[in-house]
């Protein structure tokens, strides 16, 4: 049977609308049901959603202008607009769709690392909300 999964060499995800594909080499936006006892609104319990969402994953290190590195540097506490399009392709569809929303970059990333290896930081950023499923 042929795989019926999706790989991740065609992903892409942008932030604020710029591509940051060669700086992330995983990322994962998922829910959390977090801590038994954790607040959660009437609003929330109505739905049916009582995860906090986050996006996840590792990000190389580059201290560049126009990098990702700088772009959570810069916007630390801010909120941003972020797109996943998971097969690569730049009109989403019912069979190939986007995810997108609003991610909360949580602190100033990391400095430094190992002499002889890739510098990189670990990213845990609050997404606004549930991510939407874009298929036009």
């Amino acid at each position: 049977m042929p795989f019926k999964g999706t790989k991740g060499e065609n992903l892409q995800i942008s932030f604020d609308g710029t591509e940051y594909n060669s700086y992330l080499h995983q990322v994962r936006a998922e829910p959390d049901d977090g801590e038994d006892g954790d607040f959660i609104t009437f609003a929330n319990a109505a739905t049916g959603d009582t995860s906090q969402w986050f996006l996840r994953g590792e990000m190389y290190d580059d201290y560049a202008a126009d990098s990702l590195w700088t772009l959570a540097w810069e916007n630390s506490g801010q909120v941003v607009p972020f797109l996943i399009k998971p097969y690569g392709n730049e009109v989403p569809s019912e069979a190939q769709p986007h995810f997108g929303g609003d991610v909360k970059i949580s602190r100033k990333p990391g400095i430094g690392g190992e002499a002889t290896v890739a510098h990189q930081t670990e990213i845990e950023w609050e997404i606004e909300g549930v991510p939407e499923r874009i298929v036009a």
